[in-house]
């Protein structure tokens, strides 16, 4: 399994819809909760200084979700070069070999990896279902964030909602946002402080 590749194709997905995003779209809601569009792409940016960081072994400048990158001017340009750096790290020799440190938890890289591409690939969605944008998975990526999702450290760390109801037939894709706790058929209905009594 080419983990490198598909996290650099991962992450071109997800500059597709931050590029899409407006500035009049931040205070929006997303599927993960309590978090608009702002803070959900403050954090995947800063995901990807975080994932590049554990690539190198070494820990990225300024913390993980500190910076306002979404508030920015050149937020879709910023995001793009991070992705391109977080390519390259994982591309580069022994990125993927022995053990990384990722958060609090010592793993081995390929596992970070593999973290690497559900985040991407969840939050891709999460963002695009918010901002009303299409988005779908390649399969070996949605794959492999199943794997994530149903995986034991990810239950144990209550890293997710409660699994939603799915049909047995439903696309695989589908099947992995359930288990993420998310319902396919999402729908935003308009600002956060908006709807809510």
């Amino acid at each position: 399994m080419d983990f490198a590749e598909m996290i650099e194709r991962a992450a071109a997905h997800a500059e597709d819809v931050v590029k899409g995003i407006g500035p009049s779209q931040l205070d929006l809601p997303t599927p993960c909760k309590d978090w608009d569009v702002r803070a959900l792409g403050n954090h995947l940016t800063g995901f990807l200084a975080f994932s590049a960081g554990a690539a190198r072994r070494s820990e990225p400048e300024g913390g993980r979700d500190a910076p306002d990158f979404a508030g920015s001017d050149n937020w879709s340009e910023m995001f793009s070069e991070m992705a391109s750096d977080l390519a390259a790290a994982w591309k580069a020799d022994g990125a993927l070999e022995g053990q990384t440190q990722f958060g609090e938890d010592m793993m081995d890289a390929t596992a970070a990896a593999s973290v690497t591409i559900e985040e991407l690939v969840i939050h891709a969605w999460d963002l695009a279902s918010a901002t009303g944008q299409q988005y779908q998975a390649d399969d070996d990526l949605t794959h492999v964030a199943l794997q994530v999702v149903t995986g034991g450290q990810a239950t144990e760390n209550d890293r997710y909602g409660p699994p939603q109801p799915i049909d047995e037939d439903a696309p695989i894709f589908h099947k992995t946002l359930a288990m993420s706790g998310r319902a396919p058929d999402w729908k935003h209905l308009g600002p956060l402080t908006q709807g809510h009594d």
